[in-house]
């Protein structure tokens, strides 16, 4: 048994290990009903998500766990282990469905590959505009972008001896697929956060109308990516990690946020906290507006009763 052939059936050995896709409770849907969160279900070629009570649910029968909900997931609340790709000396062989994901080759670019080998004819035209949508966001990102290649790429095999088989035996699994045989690169759910890799840009934008908010601390204590923090002095926003879930617009009881998926610079935002007694119920209360008098209740009971 040579090398690549040992290496072969620890690889299938390590496929078995995978576990059937899931729903985190840390999706959206599950956090809040007001969640309208739907990226799962609308990317699932095979319509094997459905809601139940307002929840995604896997049907098990139907999933053929392309790994499309893992990367479409804006807070990584599917999990499962992502199909394999296959890189050799930093290039992405392409032979088959599904196709690398936008956010999948986003973070392959970061782990080093710049070349995309496209070894089936058919696949051509529709990886290419896969290819030609993520250089779009790398040069919004400052970065340089991907090159297909559409000529045969011959992969050389070692042979190793059972002595050399059982040293690299003793490595980590890993180590050991990167020396022996081409990498085949998986992500699991965790993987898949772009926003880890691009530290220096934000995805989303996010806005708050001062006006209508009314410091409820809703979008603080739901945001998976904790890209609110609300404190005696200040309301600060960090969408560096943001990736547009939109559960903080979907539950915001006076629609006070708003968010816009573009690339920028990361930019913290930081509202002062002012510190009031209400002219009404004499009461103390915190407001984002300098000039406010009358605390939420007094406000609402006052609009209430005029209406």
């Amino acid at each position: 048994m040579n090398g690549v052939e040992f290496v072969g059936l620890l690889d299938k050995w390590i496929e078995s290990l995978d576990y059937q896709y899931e729903v985190l409770t840390s999706c959206t849907r599950n956090k809040s009903p007001r969640s309208t969160c739907q990226r799962c279900l609308e990317v699932c070629e095979n319509n094997a998500i459905i809601l139940e009570n307002n929840r995604p649910i896997i049907q098990r029968n139907k999933c053929a766990e392309c790994g499309n909900c893992i990367a479409a997931c804006p807070v990584q609340a599917v999990a499962g282990i992502f199909p394999n790709r296959e890189v050799f000396q930093n290039k992405l062989l392409v032979s088959n469905k599904p196709l690398p994901s936008v956010k999948e080759m986003l973070v392959l670019y970061k782990k080093g590959v710049r070349e995309i080998v496209c070894e089936d004819s058919s696949l051509t035209g529709s990886l290419n505009e896969r290819v030609e949508a993520v250089n779009l966001i790398l040069n919004q990102l400052g970065e340089e972008t991907f090159f297909i290649l559409n000529n045969a790429f011959e992969k050389t095999e070692e042979v190793y001896s059972r002595r050399e088989i059982f040293s690299l035996w003793k490595r980590e699994s890993q180590s050991l697929m990167k020396q022996v045989t081409p990498a085949k690169w998986r992500f699991n759910h965790k993987q898949l956060d772009v926003t880890k890799y691009y530290s220096n840009h934000q995805f989303t934008n996010i806005s708050i109308n001062l006006d209508k908010c009314t410091l409820c601390k809703a979008c603080e204590l739901l945001c998976e990516k904790k890209c609110f923090s609300i404190t005696e002095t200040s309301f600060s926003i960090t969408a560096q990690a943001c990736f547009s879930c939109r559960l903080c617009v979907d539950i915001c009881p006076e629609n006070a946020i708003w968010l816009e998926e573009r690339i920028s610079a990361v930019k913290d935002i930081h509202y002062p906290i002012y510190k009031k007694q209400c002219c009404i119920c004499q009461k103390p209360f915190e407001t984002i507006r300098e000039n406010e008098e009358q605390c939420v209740s007094c406000t609402k009971r006052k609009g209430f009763l005029s209406f």
